[in-house]
């Protein structure tokens, strides 16, 4: 029988007990067998009795682990350092995995060194439940280990497994210097790795689920967007190279005269008027009035993601205007 690479899966978790146990439950039916991997959760200072998981029964091994408030990039940079595995998977406490989720990852890698390979994940919401949905997925002998090529930021660090040598390779995961939620460390994780020569691979078989609670609310979505946005200021700070491969900023950076082209200086003076308070209250007031008519229109849907886009330019205005004020305090 072929040796099989020893397994941890990392999973750093604050106050999400109940969604802990779910992802927790969706491991426990693994087809990898239970004896190559292990569990490493890092609580981030909960308080809700995350620690109480540990006394709960599962057929792999779970270390838990509790460390003060630092931001989950700590989170798994400390995982990472307790592991003794051969390989890391990292899986955010909100999702949900398909039973050969980890089968097909190890397959994927195909014992490349230097190679980063993501699940397949899909959006779980109220009106979907992939435990009911889904049949048993246990790899038989004819199944094939299909993977796609991804770009460098496409890689979320929600499900993401690579050699635990080339994590410190790489040089592990940074904070950007926000605490919580750090945004961002997984593009930055990923973009070092770019430039260390690692590819990057999605397998299409190993399924999982993303329990997002901000995409359930829209009015949850809209600040994540800009919050994202705001901090994203400090990325390209340390990389202002990085800007251009990312589209969602495209119209929404300042104009550079003699550099734009006169398509993409009319986009952004439009965006620019289009993300006033005035203009994005008309906005919004549009689209409820309208999606209480056309709930499920194509166009309704672009106006929608034409707005987030507004949230998106205010919040990387706004740190851009901080930056500018925090260096001229320098």
């Amino acid at each position: 029988m072929e040796s099989l690479p020893a397994i941890s899966v990392i999973i750093p978790t604050y106050n999400r007990r109940d969604s802990l146990r779910n992802t927790l439950n969706s491991l426990a039916h693994q087809t990898y067998p239970g004896d190559y991997f292990e569990v490493i959760v890092v609580d981030d200072g909960s308080t809700d009795g995350t620690e109480e998981i540990v006394a709960e029964t599962f057929p792999f091994t779970l270390r838990y682990f509790w460390q003060i408030n630092q931001g989950d990039a700590a989170a798994r940079n400390f995982g990472a350092q307790q592991s003794r595995a051969d390989i890391l998977v990292f899986l955010d406490d909100d999702m949900w995995v398909d039973p050969g989720y980890l089968t097909y990852l190890i397959h994927a890698h195909d014992t490349c060194q230097d190679r980063i390979v993501v699940g397949t994940w899909h959006l779980w919401l109220e009106d979907t439940n992939p435990i009911s949905q889904i049949p048993d997925a246990s790899p038989g002998p004819e199944d094939d280990h299909s993977t796609v090529e991804l770009l460098f930021r496409d890689v979320y660090s929600n499900n993401m497994s690579l050699w635990r040598e080339a994590y410190f390779k790489i040089g592990m995961m940074h904070s950007l210097e926000f605490s919580g939620s750090s945004m961002w460390c997984d593009l930055d994780f990923a973009y070092r790795a770019y430039l260390q020569g690692f590819e990057f691979r999605r397998s299409t078989k190993a399924l999982c689920w993303h329990r997002d609670f901000s995409a359930r609310n829209r009015e949850e979505h809209k600040k994540r967007m800009r919050t994202a946005a705001y901090r994203a200021v400090v990325l390209f700070q340390k990389y202002p190279e990085l800007l251009p491969h990312l589209p969602m900023f495209y119209d929404k950076t300042p104009i550079i005269w003699g550099q734009d082209s006169p398509q993409l200086i009319a986009r952004k003076l439009v965006r620019h008027l289009a993300s006033s308070r005035p203009a994005l209250w008309g906005l919004e007031k549009l689209i409820k009035t309208l999606g209480n008519r056309y709930p499920l229109s194509t166009k309704l849907r672009s106006l929608d993601s034409y707005i987030i886009g507004n949230y998106i330019y205010q919040g990387y205005r706004e740190g851009l205007r901080e930056s500018k004020v925090a260096r001229a305090r320098d």
